[in-house]
């Protein structure tokens, strides 16, 4: 059978869904999917005692939690993810003190470039462009905070040379011109550098909201609220008031008439049981 099915996301909330059950290997498999993180950036969470990072397609899970969750054995559910391991359909990782696994195919069961609702990398911003984004914030920083050290070392205080009582009131007058001027050079480069820095800054916490927002929403947001002022010491949201992040994407998604993406459906491409002897 040909084409596929859009599954929203609502449907795991529904109490068919939900009722208490022992799940089937489908259900089971179809669990592993709905449950794997969708948003493209890395999270970070303290599963039993131990701090977890999982990103786009992981889900951690142990054996015992699975167990309880698919009214499972233990024994049955080792057997069926060594299942999927074999069919390529998955892969497990513990390196990080528990199982962690990874969807082979998970961008395949969200869509492809011709979906609109469930293509990421139209939803999502791409990983490559915030990479490229903070490392040329970093560079502007780093080659900011190097000038200045490079200003205080080749232009320290210099002590007056000694001539005539006449050249002395003179030469003092230079020198402390000289000082002054390096030292407000040094002083403004310091303060781009840290403006720049909080700027690196302001772009990652607009990072989680991709996936609720378009990314097109999300840059213009962004080259809005981080336009420095005159003296580039402060960006434009930095002077507001007050500030809630949630509110102001809110606002601005409102007024720009911008739909929340809340209803992001899971992809699932030929059901049929034939499915699993290829693999997914």
């Amino acid at each position: 059978m040909e084409g596929y099915i859009k599954l929203s996301r609502k449907f795991f909330s529904n109490d068919m869904w939900n009722e208490a059950r022992t799940f089937s290997s489908c259900e089971a498999w179809l669990d592993l999917i709905q449950s794997a993180r969708f948003e493209a950036t890395p999270r970070m969470e303290s599963i039993g005692g131990r701090e977890v990072s999982y990103t786009r397609g992981q889900y951690p899970a142990s054996i015992r939690f699975l167990s309880k969750r698919w009214k499972w054995s233990e024994r049955k559910v080792r057997t069926f993810l060594a299942f999927l391991r074999r069919e390529n359909m998955i892969t497990l990782s513990k390196e990080q003190g528990m199982n962690v696994i990874t969807l082979v195919k998970y961008n395949e069961y969200n869509g492809s470039e011709s979906d609109t609702v469930s293509d990421t990398s139209n939803d999502t911003m791409s990983d490559t462009n915030i990479i490229q984004e903070i490392n040329n914030l970093r560079m502007q920083v780093t080659q900011l905070m190097t000038q200045v050290a490079t200003q205080q070392v080749t232009h320290p205080a210099k002590e007056p040379e000694k001539r005539h009582t006449g050249d002395t009131k003179q030469i003092k007058e230079k020198n402390i011109i000289k000082e002054t001027t390096t030292n407000i050079v040094a002083k403004k480069d310091a303060a781009k550098a840290a403006t720049l820095s909080r700027k690196e800054s302001f772009y990652q916490s607009l990072v989680p909201y991709v996936g609720q927002y378009p990314k097109e929403m999300i840059r213009a947001f962004f080259d809005y609220w981080s336009e420095l002022n005159k003296s580039e010491t402060k960006m434009r949201y930095e002077l507001e008031k007050t500030w809630e992040l949630p509110r102001r994407l809110a606002t601005w998604a409102s007024r720009e008439k911008v739909p929340l993406k809340t209803d992001v459906g899971v992809v699932l491409k030929d059901n049929s049981p034939e499915k699993y002897k290829k693999g997914w």
